[in-house]
């Protein structure tokens, strides 16, 4: 009965992703190092041989010694036997030493390309999986697949050579016996090591996912810990990474007991064979046709062959968990950006720090209702402009496509006068400063931190950003000062120390253009009056776009623009708005009622 297209398809796809990964493998990350393989096929070479020797020596030691009594072959023998063991060692602990070498060196490579993947990549394609799912593959598949690439030379080199040399030796000895191997146990165990590949493979690229599940699960834990406490879901949360764990559980030992099948398939198969040449080698010694020392040869050379028979036939089933990890690692590698450079894109020339936003049109992915619908503004070189509205009008939007987070849709962003899609990515944000309503830190010093945005800022100027913030006071206070590590994500500082450190990192930077989202929100009144008077002063003959929730920061704007669900409802002057009577009106008095409550 023949099988249906689709199933034979399958199978040919299967078996030439295993070859084109290691392909892959070999091309991208493994050319460096050819010349250190070659040293190592060269030192499996050696193991090879000396290997297929001993059964030799152990023939002439019988029939030479215990059979004629040669007393010559009574010191050659074991000093040829020490030589060729010395020898195979050495090459096999090179051999060893030069894999595990480019094994690491090029997991670490794959890791850096994996790192600056995702840190260049689009901020829409990234969020697409979580930061669990990415850490997953970053740790265990990268490792996985090292492993896989090391594991199969060495098992396509040194032992497939081996099991040849061996191989031919039985041959030598004995055609007929030799034939009763490779008709039993080869054969046999290929076949059977075929069908545990299929369940390996399925069952590590299922473990693979819930490994990143897993990861997903531990971080958001993690980071929301304070959350799951304070409701009470300490148990639900358990019970969520303890069905995980089983269902991880399950497919690793799907995966265990498939490759755990392998030595007693090999060994069983090795057993019948052993039991078959024992008969009819002892049926052709009675006819004279085969010497003590030959069959103890031939015996010798079976046994040798064993364990790497069984590392050969291993192989598919540690190939196609290789192949599950390198599925997962290069879709990562091979996923395209958006946005991303014109060829030769010129750098932002920033003369003035003048800004347009021209019927910009903008909806995020699987939305259907845009989030810009086409907006216009106008922010004159040195003014600070600011964006206010209810949530979701689009105001943290504009200030994600000017970054060119995302690309608009249609219509165009100019800085003095040149398109932003035009120009180089790195200048672009390099001739802007943000502030977001959620800063974020990073586990490091709060003197690195401030000095993030400009590497090579003295302490000085780190202290001066801090002053102008108003963070010097209560860095100072800190046991380590500017050396105090602010723990994962800022956890150690309040609110409003990490937005301070934020708006220093903004200071430092000294951009031309300042972007501001909600950027004193988490301050209390005597701080937000401390860094208002800090930022008037560093807003002088510089270009800023804020957005404010409070009102009463930006009551002093050079133009206030009144966002209302995707479009531009108002714009004008704090006073000429408030005279309108429309909606920042308002929104002012709604405030300001809920400030004398």
């Amino acid at each position: 009965m023949n099988q249906p297209e689709h199933i034979i398809d399958a199978y040919h796809t299967r078996k030439w992703r295993s070859y084109g990964l290691i392909e892959r493998m070999l091309r991208t990350y493994l050319r460096p190092y050819l010349w250190l393989l070659g040293l190592s096929v060269l030192a499996n070479v050696i193991v090879a041989s000396t290997t297929s020797a001993l059964p030799w020596f152990i023939q002439q030691a019988i029939d030479k010694v215990f059979g004629d009594q040669d007393e010559s072959m009574l010191l050659l023998i074991p000093i040829g036997v020490v030589a060729i063991s010395l020898l195979k060692g050495a090459a096999t602990y090179g051999s060893n030493v030069i894999m595990a070498f480019v094994g690491q060196r090029t997991t670490s490579n794959l890791q850096r390309d994996l790192f600056a993947h995702l840190v260049r990549g689009d901020l829409a394609r990234v969020g697409q999986q979580h930061s669990g799912e990415y850490i997953s593959v970053f740790m265990n598949d990268a490792t996985r697949l090292r492993d896989t690439v090391n594991t199969a030379i060495i098992n396509i080199v040194r032992h497939l050579l081996t099991v040849i040399a061996l191989t031919i030796f039985m041959y030598v000895i004995n055609a007929q016996l030799a034939l009763i191997y490779t008709m039993i146990v080869i054969p046999l165990g290929l076949v059977f090591m075929h069908r545990l590949g299929r369940v390996t493979r399925k069952a590590s690229r299922q473990g693979l996912e819930e490994i990143g599940g897993l990861s997903t699960l531990i971080s958001e834990t993690l980071g929301g810990l304070r959350i799951v406490k304070a409701y009470g879901q300490e148990t639900e949360q358990i019970t969520r990474a303890g069905s995980t764990i089983d269902t991880l559980l399950n497919y690793t030992m799907r995966s265990m007991r498939a490759r755990a099948a392998a030595s007693p398939a090999i060994e069983m198969l090795a057993g019948i064979a052993v039991g078959v040449i024992i008969f009819y080698g002892g049926y052709q010694s009675t006819q004279g046709n085969l010497t003590a020392g030959e069959f103890m040869g031939f015996i010798s050379a079976l046994l040798m062959a064993y364990q790497p028979l069984r590392a050969v036939a291993n192989m598919q089933t540690v190939l196609q968990e290789g192949v599950s990890a390198g599925t997962r690692i290069f879709a990562i590698l091979d996923s395209t950006d958006e946005i991303i450079n014109k060829p030769d894109a010129p750098a932002l020339d920033v003369k003035q720090g003048a800004m347009t936003f021209e019927q910009v049109k903008f909806a995020y992915a699987g939305r259907e209702t845009p989030a810009l619908d086409g907006i216009t503004l106008d922010i004159p070189a040195g003014q600070t402009v600011a964006l206010v509205g209810a949530s979701g009008s689009g105001k943290s939007t504009l200030l994600n496509l000017t970054l060119r987070f995302f690309d608009i849709d249609s219509g165009r962003i100019t800085i003095d006068g040149q398109d932003i899609r035009d120009v180089s990515l790195d200048s672009l944000r390099a001739a802007t400063a943000l502030v977001t309503q959620d800063p974020f830190l990073f586990d490091d010093t709060i003197a690195k931190n401030i000095a993030f945005g400009k590497a090579y800022a003295t302490q000085a100027d780190i202290e001066n950003a801090a002053r102008q913030a108003a963070a010097h006071e209560f860095i100072r206070d800190l046991p380590q000062g500017y050396e105090t590590t602010v723990g994962e994500g800022g956890l150690r500082l309040s609110g409003g120390q990490k937005q301070r450190l934020a708006i220093a990192r903004a200071i430092l930077k000294d951009a031309p253009i300042l972007l501001l989202d909600e950027a004193t929100s988490a301050l209390d009144t005597v701080s937000e009056a401390q860094v208002q008077k800090a930022l008037e002063k560093l807003l002088e003959g510089r270009t800023a776009l804020i957005i404010a929730h409070r009102l009463s920061t930006v009551m002093h704007a050079d133009r206030i623009y009144v966002l209302e669900q995707g479009h531009l409802r108002e714009t004008g002057t704090h006073s000429d708005l408030l005279s309108a009577g429309g909606l920042y009106a308002e929104l002012y008095q709604t405030q300001f009622r809920e400030s004398e409550t």
